[in-house]
């Protein structure tokens, strides 16, 4: 993974772990509330575990813009879902001039 470690070490002014966090309540069909401030990685972990039966995760790729992936562990399939939703970030906040 090269920009979720990238997205850590930003300045926290900026603000770009709130819009992850954002960009992955809108993903996962959640609130933000219910996604945590810290440990993203293990939290996105848990929960593919606890709902992997109950959403599409086909569709869910789909919305996050991943290929589908076969046979993988909800830990792989949550450490690609997390770098995919740092690198929209990153490249929405370079984009836009904030970094």
């Amino acid at each position: 993974m090269k920009f979720w470690p990238q997205l850590k070490q930003v300045p926290a002014h900026l603000n770009l772990l709130e819009d992850l966090r954002a960009q992955l309540a809108k993903d996962l069909g959640i609130e933000l509330m219910e996604v945590p401030n810290q440990n993203l990685l293990e939290w996105l972990n848990k929960w593919l575990e606890a709902n992997l039966y109950k959403i599409d995760l086909a569709q869910l790729l789909y919305r996050i813009d991943l290929e589908i992936l076969s046979a993988e562990r909800p830990q792989e399939i949550a450490e690609k879902i997390l770098e995919r939703e740092a690198q929209k970030v990153i490249f929405r906040a370079q984009y836009s001039g904030r970094i």
